[in-house]
C-alpha cells in the first residue's frame, strides 16, 4: 500500500464544510468520489489535516489516503481534477512515508481572514472577503493582536458546541496588514485552534478597529472577562497552509 499526500484548494461557499455530512455536500465527499472514479473503485477514504466549517475556504488543505495502485503524482492531480467541480482542485500530490498523517503529523497552520472596506459591495471580493463599510483603525487592531500572540487560555474566543478538551492554545503570529486597495488581511499562525477561534479573534479586532473596544481589552479577555462581539462570517476565512 502506498500513502499519498494531497494539497487541496477549494472555495467553501457551496459546501457544508470539509467533513462528510448527511445534510449537505462536503468537500471530503467530493474529493473521495473523484478519487474513486480515477482509481475505478467504489470508495477511497481521505483523511484531512482538519475540518473547515461551512463556507470556509482553503488554499492549502492537506489530506492523505492509501492505495494499492501505482501512482504518478502529476497524472493523479490532472486526472482527479477532471472529476472535481470548478470550486475544488488537487494542487499537488506526493508519495509519503507510512508514518505520515495529515492530521497528527501537522505542527501548525496559517489562516487568513480577509476584509474589504467600501460603502458599496464588490461582488468579486464578496466570495472570499467580508465587507466593512467604514475605515478601521489598523494600528489599534495590530496592538490588540499583539496581545493575543503567545500561549494563553483562549476560552473567551471559543463558540459553544465544541467537544475539544481544554482551551489553552498557542498563537505564534497575528499580523494585521492593510493594503492600498482597501483590503485588510488578518494573518494568524498557531499550533491548533478552538472552534471558531480565528473568526472570533478577528471579530473582536474589528470592534477594536471601530473604536468600540480598546486594544488592552484583549488581555482582559484572556484573563476571563466577557465582552460582546460577533463571530465573523465564514466567507472571509481561508486555511492557507498546514506545516509538517
Amino acid at each position: 500500500m502506498a500513502k499519498i499526500k494531497l494539497t487541496i484548494e477549494y472555495v467553501g461557499t457551496d459546501f457544508c464544510g470539509w467533513q462528510s455530512q448527511t445534510n449537505g455536500v462536503s468537500v471530503q465527499d467530493t474529493v473521495e468520489r473523484a478519487l474513486g472514479k480515477y482509481f475505478d473503485t467504489d470508495f477511497v477514504r481521505v483523511y484531512a489535516a482538519g475540518r473547515t466549517d461551512v463556507g470556509v475556504h482553503a488554499r492549502g488543505q492537506v489530506a492523505h489516503f492509501l492505495t494499492d495502485k501505482a501512482v504518478n503524482p502529476f497524472k493523479l492531480c490532472l486526472g482527479v481534477n477532471l472529476s472535481l467541480p470548478q470550486s475544488v482542485a488537487v494542487t499537488s500530490a506526493e508519495v509519503v512515508d507510512d508514518d505520515f498523517d495529515a492530521r497528527f503529523s501537522a505542527v501548525g497552520k496559517t489562516y487568513c481572514y480577509r476584509i474589504y472596506v467600501s460603502p458599496v459591495r464588490k461582488p468579486l471580493l464578496d466570495v472570499t472577503h467580508l465587507q466593512v463599510y467604514k475605515p478601521l483603525d489598523v494600528q489599534a487592531m495590530q496592538a490588540a493582536a499583539n496581545l493575543l500572540v503567545g500561549t494563553h487560555d483562549f476560552g473567551a474566543f471559543q463558540n459553544a458546541g465544541s467537544n475539544l478538551k481544554g482551551t489553552i492554545r498557542t498563537v505564534t503570529r497575528f499580523e494585521v496588514a492593510a493594503n492600498n486597495d482597501g483590503t485588510i488581511y488578518f494573518w494568524v499562525d498557531g499550533n491548533a485552534f478552538l472552534y471558531n477561534q480565528v473568526r472570533n479573534m478577528c471579530g473582536f479586532l474589528v470592534e477594536v478597529g471601530k473604536g468600540k473596544y480598546t486594544p488592552d481589552q484583549a488581555q482582559r479577555l484572556l484573563d476571563g472577562e466577557r465582552l460582546t462581539f460577533k463571530t465573523l462570517p465564514a466567507r472571509g476565512l481561508t486555511l492557507e497552509k498546514v506545516y509538517y
